[in-house]
């Protein structure tokens, strides 16, 4: 007997099973099919909605703005979202995690405070070259982040090319994946320099201060020390078309690289970023129109890895200043990744739902070696879902599960809705409220 069977249109890796059922128990799924169901404890039937593998979120910042503390919110928002996993990123207020202490604190904090289930990037210790790393790897990261842009001295440091020789071959030896934020600091301090001293601070001077040069010179800067120190490697937020060419014309020479993109480049452009001000503000930044469009042309040919949200839940006292550069870079996005990708993807472009679970679930699962524990719905794997209306709602910031309560999505209007969110069978959202405690979620190390 199961513990739970859930019945209606299942996206599954191949193909949307129609009138299918999952059979649950401990936690995992044990059964898929059609026709009668096995016996169970109980059932849920959804009828007509779809039942997709809950969201692996691979570029999540909880931390940027409360600490380790910020799980707690980021999990909610999550769990609101249809995110079930959220990867999350190691630059915390006020320190990276860059220790083993460090990253051990911060399981704690995931325990003591996650709604859904977690894992960890690590970073490596500025100043300390390779030393550190593998004793992360052995501790559950399930990533190294580093970025070519210095954001703050201690929480955010940047690595110049020489850090990252030395440091690569260090992260090659652990297997994991090396991802980077991929902006060329030289470029782009020159230029906020010059407009912050023409006093040019309006919205449309940061995206001019980070022109495409700068993300395209990082990407090939870092991809060839990837290809001289054989590490696997990533770009964790390409806004550019251009981005996933270079990942393209890498993988033909035999080097390990990847990217993703970030739904809100597939969604705004750089009008709304003009209309909006600061509550848009991204780095990279938010592109043309036409290079949304080459976006979505990138996902139509299936050339991007998977997508992500960024999600940063900065309080809109740092999205309020009227000079752009004092602001904070990132939104809050858990709460609305797989609606938005949705809408663009089936409503608008009549794309397989089973595309949208590959880019938002199974690809970045694989990614962080958390599949096929996670990542799909699967005989074995853990009994993430999530349960979606697909008809049309306007989303409302007032109601959203995080403290925010404000998102450049507000008003917005979405081809489906998450109804129901469960995280190894459990229910953690569900009659647009989070359900489940804090300290419902796990640390999850890759396989």
């Amino acid at each position: 007997m199961f513990d739970l069977i859930v019945r209606g249109q299942l996206v599954l890796p191949d193909r949307v099973l129609a009138g299918g059922y999952l059979g649950i128990s401990d936690g995992t799924v044990g059964a898929i099919g059609t026709g009668p169901a096995p016996s169970a404890k109980a059932t849920v039937e959804v009828g007509d909605k779809l039942v997709f593998p809950g969201v692996v979120d691979g570029q999540v910042h909880a931390g940027s703005a409360a600490g380790i503390e910020g799980l707690g919110d980021a999990s909610r928002a999550a769990a609101a979202g249809g995110v079930t996993t959220i990867v999350d990123m190691p630059f915390d207020d006020p320190h990276p995690v860059d220790t083993v202490e460090r990253l051990r604190r911060k399981v704690g904090a995931i325990e003591r405070l996650a709604v859904v289930d977690v894992a960890l990037y690590a970073t490596a210790r500025k100043g300390a070259g390779a030393d550190g790393i593998p004793e992360l790897a052995d501790a559950g990261a399930c990533a190294f982040k580093v970025s070519t842009y210095e954001y703050h001295p201690v929480r955010f440091p940047g690595y110049d090319t020489g850090e990252l020789f030395e440091i690569f071959p260090a992260i090659a030896e652990t297997g994991l994946a090396v991802a980077f934020h991929n902006e060329d600091p030289y470029i782009v301090r020159r230029l906020t320099a010059q407009f912050e001293r023409e006093r040019r601070n309006t919205p449309e001077a940061h995206g001019a201060s980070r022109p495409p040069l700068a993300e395209l010179i990082a990407n090939v800067a870092v991809f060839e020390i990837a290809r001289a120190t054989g590490v696997r490697c990533h770009i964790v937020h390409s806004s550019l078309a251009r981005g996933f060419d270079h990942v393209r014309r890498y993988r033909e020479d035999g080097v390990r690289v990847s990217a993703e993109t970030c739904v809100q480049y597939l969604v705004f452009d750089e009008g709304d970023v003009l209309r909006m001000g600061a509550r848009l503000k991204q780095n990279p930044p938010i592109r043309p129109a036409e290079e949304k469009a080459a976006l979505w042309e990138k996902v139509t040919a299936d050339e991007i890895d998977f997508v992500s949200s960024d999600h940063v839940a900065w309080p809109l006292s740092r999205k309020s200043d009227p000079d752009i550069f004092k602001n904070g870079a990132g939104i809050p996005g858990l709460e609305t990744i797989f609606a938005a990708l949705y809408t663009g993807m089936v409503s608008e472009r009549a794309m397989p739902a089973t595309r949208v679970a590959e880019l938002l679930s199974e690809r970045p699962a694989r990614q962080f070696g958390l599949f096929p524990r996670k990542g799909a719905l699967i005989p074995g794997g853990d009994a993430d879902f999530i349960v979606v209306d697909p008809s049309p709602w306007t989303f409302d910031a007032a109601n959203m599960a995080s403290e925010v309560k404000w998102s450049p999505y507000d008003g917005m209007r979405f081809g489906a809705r998450v109804e129901a969110t469960y995280v190894r069978g459990k229910p953690v959202f569900m009659d647009s409220q989070v359900v489940a405690p804090a300290g419902n979620g796990a640390f999850i190390r890759p396989a």
